[in-house]
């Protein structure tokens, strides 16, 4: 059966996107606030906590979430593992909104906002700083993901009764399609580099966070579970969007896909297995609560979907593999809270916990998420239909 992709035209004002575009607007009155009277006015950010919900959860594991993009992608382009294509389009869009997301909230968090640009500037370089190359990876991934949807959008308007939006999709649409793959190509590298970085930034924080999540292998370690956790995002979003534009879940291929998480949950297990018994660090499991964290971050994200997604049974039942996968979810963001916040004590004797405000715009922002994505594949060809729906 062929394959196309197509915009879904459907009904926007739904009560959920209703409630998402409040959330936004409610988001966006205090973001206002914060560029007028700082970050002291809506933040508890101090001295001691330089970043708190904002960098941990907005932008590290937010960026971690957004994986899926370059792991389908490189699953399809490079691998040459066709049959997961249609779901690509919808990968990237997420992705391309996830990095959109952690973009905005770097802005929001950072004191001097209006210099955002400097990175770019190469009198402000510095090789030697993960935060650079986290910056500088983040800001060619977003425009790479902005390149990438150009298809998408130029088949939207190539038969449009404009005659500029008409040309121009007609030229740029099959021009970025036969330099596609040198795109995808750029992009997996530039992902794989800056989720790596994410861990190489607290490998400085040596003694600033506990030594269960410490370890030099941080960045290995980051980039295998971002891995892990987007073909996990892949499925929770391939299946929300199919309930929300009425269609049926990929469900066969889906229980494919989940059937490469185990290995790939095996190689992130190992590497902590090791990480746990090379330095000595199993006393540490029960010498205080935070062991039992440790554990049970561990089981969530890697030991019960490893024993649940061996099972075919389990694979080909969309309700447990999305269970699994909200699971796997769960998981990645506990180690990402508890590598850059909870665990994290920059200074002895400072404490953070966000404010009401925080937690609002946090909401705005993951609302967005959701409004932009209905927004986009709705008037956008972004998911695919069989030729029999057409």
């Amino acid at each position: 059966m062929e394959h196309k992709c197509a915009p879904m035209n459907q009904r926007l004002w739904t009560p959920w996107f209703t409630a998402g575009v409040a959330i936004i607007a409610i988001g966006a009155a205090i973001l206002i606030y914060r560029f007028i009277a700082g970050l002291g006015a809506v933040t508890n950010l101090n001295d001691g906590f330089p970043w708190g919900l904002w960098i941990a959860f907005d932008v590290v594991t937010g960026v971690a979430l957004a994986a899926g993009g370059f792991t389908i992608a490189a699953l399809v382009y490079i691998f040459n593992k066709w049959e997961y294509s249609p779901l690509v389009r919808p990968a990237l869009l997420t992705a391309l909104l996830g990095y959109a997301i952690a973009a905005i909230a770097i802005v929001i968090d950072v004191g001097r906002w209006w210099q955002i640009y400097n990175p770019v500037l190469p009198q402000y370089w510095q090789g030697n700083s993960p935060l650079f190359e986290v910056a500088i990876c983040v800001k060619i991934y977003l425009t790479v993901m902005i390149i990438e949807f150009i298809p998408a959008v130029s088949e939207k308007y190539k038969d449009s009764h404009k005659p500029f939006f008409r040309s121009l999709a007609n030229k740029l649409g099959p021009f970025v399609n036969k330099y596609l793959i040198i795109f995808i190509l750029l992009g997996v590298v530039v992902s794989t580099l800056h989720q790596s970085s994410l861990g190489a930034v607290m490998i400085a924080a040596v003694d600033r966070i506990h030594h269960l999540w410490w370890s030099p292998w941080m960045p290995l370690m980051f980039l295998i579970s971002a891995i892990a956790a987007g073909f996990a995002v892949v499925t929770v979003e391939s299946y929300i969007a199919a309930k929300s534009f009425k269609r049926k879940p990929e469900k066969d291929m889906l229980a494919r896909l989940a059937g490469i998480i185990p290995y790939v949950l095996g190689a992130y297990l190992l590497l902590k297995l090791y990480d746990l018994i090379a330095y000595g660090k199993l006393p540490l499991l029960i010498a205080d609560w935070w062991g039992l964290i440790y554990i049970v971050e561990l089981s969530i994200f890697a030991l019960i979907p490893i024993y649940m997604l061996r099972k075919k049974s389990v694979r080909f039942d969309i309700g447990k593999l999305l269970s699994v996968s909200v699971l796997m979810i769960a998981g990645i963001i506990l180690n990402r809270l508890n590598t850059y916040l909870f665990t994290y004590q920059p200074r002895p004797g400072r404490t953070y916990f966000p404010t009401l405000e925080e937690i609002i715009v946090t909401a705005a922002l993951i609302s967005l998420l959701f409004v932009g994505y209905k927004i986009l594949a709705n008037f956008f060809p972004v998911i695919h239909v069989s030729t029999e729906e057409n």
